[in-house]
């Protein structure tokens, strides 16, 4: 049984969503506060489990990171030793107040093995160049991507790293996932700066309306442990 077919009964919890307009329509989003998921967590069963108001038409966002840990994504940070350029460039990184970024030198160095020392060299000596004129995010745009969604090395999830998705392999999860629920499924990775749409399943709403309705980070950051977040036309 699906959770669509399973909740099409169920009565809307009022209080529990909020209305944003975008390009002209109404929608409505339910984050959804779950146990504290952990590694032997699978994920079907957590969305199952927790969607209790999901029906026909909605699109649930799941957490990227809440995706790299339930399907054995996660590396041991134990396994990435950072040497002298990585405890270099990270002692330079001014994160925001709330974050660690890549301040954290196995991220850094996890970062150098996956685009190569002269890339990473480059993208500090343009960050070092571009930063006296007030520039900044320099260093993460010549990275690429991998430097600016990798996660992980703090508090509650100090001892892992999460590594951004692949898209091709998020769309495929996001189908799978489609299959089994029976509702739209999209992979976001958000924050209280902005964030991004990893993939989308093929009932999802499109990324580009996603990004807007999701764009306050209705997820929130940290420990709230709302993983999920339930879309719905108003």
């Amino acid at each position: 049984m699906t959770i669509v077919s399973a909740t099409l009964q169920a009565e809307d919890h009022a209080d529990a969503w909020s209305r944003v307009h975008v390009a002209g329509a109404d929608y409505l989003r339910h984050a959804v506060h779950t146990r504290w998921l952990r590694e032997d967590d699978e994920l079907i069963l957590s969305l199952k489990e927790s969607l209790h108001d999901a029906r026909l038409g909605d699109t649930v966002a799941v957490s990227e990171k809440v995706v790299i840990l339930l399907t054995g994504r996660v590396v041991d940070i134990g396994t990435v030793q950072p040497g002298r350029l990585a405890l270099m460039l990270a002692s330079h990184v001014r994160p925001r107040t709330d974050s660690c970024g890549l301040s954290v030198p196995e991220k850094m160095e996890y970062v150098i093995r996956s685009i190569g020392r002269t890339r990473a060299i480059a993208a500090a000596l343009g960050c070092a160049l571009t930063r006296p004129l007030g520039l900044r995010g320099t260093f993460y745009r010549l990275a690429g991507s991998i430097a600016r969604d990798i996660d992980g090395g703090r508090p509650p999830y100090e001892k892992v790293l999460f590594p951004p998705l692949n898209t091709a392999v998020a769309q495929w999860i996001c189908a799978d996932l489609e299959r089994a629920l029976g509702i739209g499924v999209s992979i976001v990775d958000l924050n209280d700066y902005g964030g991004s749409i990893r993939a989308t399943s093929p009932r999802s709403l499109p990324a580009a309306t996603l990004a807007a309705v999701l764009g306050d980070n209705p997820m929130g950051q940290r420990l709230r442990s709302t993983p999920f977040v339930l879309v719905r036309p108003a």
